[in-house]
């Protein structure tokens, strides 16, 4: 007999106390946007248009950038603001905006809340309206949380703002997809994960050449224009003679800044910084096991993976895994004891 289905239940005030939105630990600049990882899990009643998606983006530094956001607090965009970044004119951005927070307003998603066993209904937005030029939206408690609470039990992925309004469709997906794994540099995916990640049933494109041509081909060329990740994949053969998985490889395209005078500041006394060494850095991986496959490259073990890192420290780039770590939530206060 099959296993009866669990009723998909409602988000109630109780469910808060599972999600409290504490002050996360960093504060990201305004131009990226930083959600949950959870975020790209959630199952969504109807598949959001592109704009629901943009929308949310754009309202990501908002919400994390203020003080102790709540469920009655109001936030704000501005026609001529979504003119500016998406490039439209004007009174086309106030048609868009229009349509979109209505849409928002409707919009439902359902998660999975391990603490109860069950899906977990909840809508995105509590209200919306319109004043004065300005579009008001206030959002739900569980919108907050994922987009305001960042630490080692909430795992994230930030991405640049600009550069995810410029794309579309299953590019909006595709980028945040690479960015999250742009730290291993060459990696594998399962196909099966990556039609996930896109929002694709398993059994969509079931050939692989028609996967690439309508996907994969025109997306990533997308982000290969519009944005500051080059991107190469192909196709891998690991069973059978089907391709099975796409690897990837990915770097950020360089940018050369200019040099800003030195400020002339006075003699303070300077807090002694902890001595952070690739040896804490991969034990603290070590002692994750979990994590390691967000952190090696394709087919790579593990020593390889430490002479990786101690590379790294070497060259004095430490600071890439440093701040990928502390994506989840991860952070060194003091040395750890060898």
């Amino acid at each position: 007999m099959p296993a009866l289905k669990k009723k998909i239940i409602s988000f109630g005030d109780d469910d808060k106390n599972y999600f409290p939105l504490s002050a996360p630990d960093k504060r990201y600049p305004a131009e990226l946007a930083v959600f949950q990882n959870i975020f790209w899990q959630l199952k969504h009643e109807k598949s959001p248009k592109d704009d629901v998606l943009k929308i949310l983006f754009l309202f990501s530094p908002k919400v994390r950038l203020a003080e102790d956001p709540h469920e009655g607090m109001e936030f704000c965009i501005t026609a001529k603001e979504y003119a500016e970044l998406t490039g439209l004119k004007v009174d086309s951005a106030y048609t868009i905006l229009n349509r979109v927070v209505d849409a928002l307003y409707d919009h439902s998603v359902i998660f999975y809340h391990p603490d109860k066993d069950r899906d977990i209904r909840t809508r995105l937005i509590n209200s919306c309206s319109y004043k004065d030029g300005c579009f008001y939206i206030s959002f739900t408690h569980f919108a907050l949380y994922i987009m305001y609470v960042f630490n080692q039990q909430n795992s994230f992925t930030k991405f640049k703002v600009k550069s995810a309004i410029s794309l579309s469709g299953h590019g909006l997906k595709l980028y945040p997809f690479l960015i999250q794994n742009e730290f291993r540099y060459n990696f594998d995916v399962q196909l099966s994960d990556l039609k996930a990640a896109l929002g694709l049933n398993a059994d969509s494109y079931p050939e692989y050449r028609d996967f690439k041509t309508t996907i994969l081909k025109p997306h990533i060329d997308a982000i290969n224009q519009k944005t500051e990740l080059t991107v190469e994949f192909k196709a891998i053969k690991k069973s059978g003679r089907k391709a099975s998985h796409v690897n990837f490889t990915v770097t950020k395209k360089r940018t050369v800044k200019a040099e800003e005078p030195k400020k002339e500041v006075p003699d303070e006394p300077q807090k002694e910084q902890p001595k952070i060494t690739a040896a804490i850095v991969y034990k603290e991986l070590i002692k994750r096991p979990e994590l390691l496959p967000r952190f090696q490259e394709s087919g790579e073990a593990i020593n390889e993976m430490i002479d990786r890192i101690k590379e790294d420290f070497k060259n004095g780039n430490q600071e890439r895994w440093i701040n990928k770590l502390q994506e989840f939530g991860i952070t060194f206060e003091e040395p750890a004891p060898f």
